[in-house]
């Protein structure tokens, strides 16, 4: 390799390491705020849920950005490395750094992985719980009101479909 590709190599790699750890950061915040929504839900504590899901929506858009950027870096090193017709796996790219370069990618790569999967579980943890929350609260309205048949009117007098995704109770049954 050329010193100047040994150069690049060496710039893209850093920009790369410090997008993975910008992304890493942004988990921890986007982590730390899904834990607040849990919380608050959990709490039926529904105060500051459109500002919590504003936060969220913003990280989401910041990571999208973080991602597509690191993607672009990712791109630009292999074709630096000679992966001009191919386009490698994250560890296929890595093979060809400095074994110290390598090191600081592929951990912050897993660990990269590790809080995405982390926040996936909790979210997915999340969803269960509302959706049997709805379940259990659909089935005693039901229960409790027969004489509709899951059928619920607007103030006008429309018939409204009674799925259960918008509701809120501000009481306690």
């Amino acid at each position: 390799m050329e010193t100047l590709e040994v150069t690049d190599v060496y710039v893209k790699s850093c920009e790369c390491i410090s997008i993975l750890q910008k992304e890493i950061a942004l988990l921890e915040r986007l982590g730390a705020a899904q834990e607040v929504v849990s919380q608050a839900v959990f709490s039926r504590d529904w105060t500051d849920m459109d500002a919590l899901f504003k936060r969220l929506d913003e990280y989401g858009t910041e990571f999208e950005e973080l991602e597509k950027e690191r993607m672009g870096l990712f791109s630009e090193l292999s074709t630096i490395l000679g992966f001009e017709e191919e386009k490698p796996g994250f560890y296929a790219l890595t093979t060809r750094l400095d074994p110290e370069l390598r090191r600081q990618m592929t951990d912050l790569y897993r660990r990269l992985k590790l809080d995405v999967l982390k926040i996936r579980i909790s979210n997915e943890n999340l969803n269960q719980y509302i959706a049997s929350n709805r379940s259990v609260i659909s089935e005693f309205l039901q229960a409790a009101f027969p004489d509709r048949k899951g059928k619920l009117y607007s103030r006008h007098g429309r018939e409204i479909h009674s799925e259960m995704r918008s509701i809120v109770l501000d009481r306690s049954l």
